[in-house]
């Protein structure tokens, strides 16, 4: 059965949000992420960018159009679930590496979840407040032991996984977007030095290190 062709959620209309240089630079960026991981710090850098420090939702919404619009011009074969998730996760890292909150929505329903999902988290940590992150890993290391071990309460083992995995995530945020933002910033010199260096011993030697 031929599978069908990936649309993005919602055609993407002539507007104000970007300008169109903007919009090229974006879609272009989005492409370079289909074509190579390699190509991703540098699409990140180009997001975060754009949308920082504090996007509305009309600019994050188009912003995802532009993304999903250029990923499927260099991988045009991407199935529709494999492109919303690439995109979430795409966008995930940029909100991480800039300092992004995803604006919220003025619908009440959905700023009800909002709420939900937040107190959900905050529960969830209180339930970890006494286990350092280590402990957690160990956790959930032995989770996964009992998993390949064929246990019968898996579904539940599957459960306190899934909510370890949540737990330690939530409670190393803040490292992992100081990381990132480390990173992306050199990332960015990292860029402005490869183009502008002729040296090609010195670009050989830049790579083999980074290897």
């Amino acid at each position: 059965m031929k599978k069908p062709s990936p649309v993005v959620t919602s055609q993407i209309a002539a507007n104000a949000v970007f300008t169109p240089e903007d919009e090229a630079s974006l879609i272009g960026a989005a492409a370079a992420v289909a074509e190579s991981d390699a190509g991703e710090d540098g699409a990140i850098e180009t997001y975060g960018r754009k949308l920082s420090p504090a996007p509305t939702l009309a600019m994050f919404v188009h912003a995802q159009k532009l993304f999903q619009s250029g990923y499927m011009q260099a991988c045009p074969s991407v199935s529709p679930d494999a492109l919303a998730k690439r995109t979430t996760r795409f966008f995930n890292s940029v909100m991480q590496a800039y300092g992004i909150t995803k604006p919220a929505s003025d619908d009440p329903a959905a700023q009800k979840k909002a709420e939900q999902r937040e107190a959900a988290k905050v529960a969830l940590l209180a339930s970890y407040k006494d286990k350092e992150p280590k402990a957690i890993k160990e956790e959930i290391a032995q989770g996964y032991a009992k998993l390949a071990a064929g246990v019968p309460d898996s579904p539940e083992v599957k459960k306190a996984i899934k909510q370890a995995e949540t737990a330690l995530r939530l409670m190393t945020a803040d490292q992992d977007e100081a990381f990132r933002k480390q990173k992306a910033a050199l990332v960015s010199s990292l860029n402005d030095a490869v183009k502008k260096c002729q040296d090609l011993k010195k670009l050989t030697a830049a790579l083999m290190a980074l290897k």
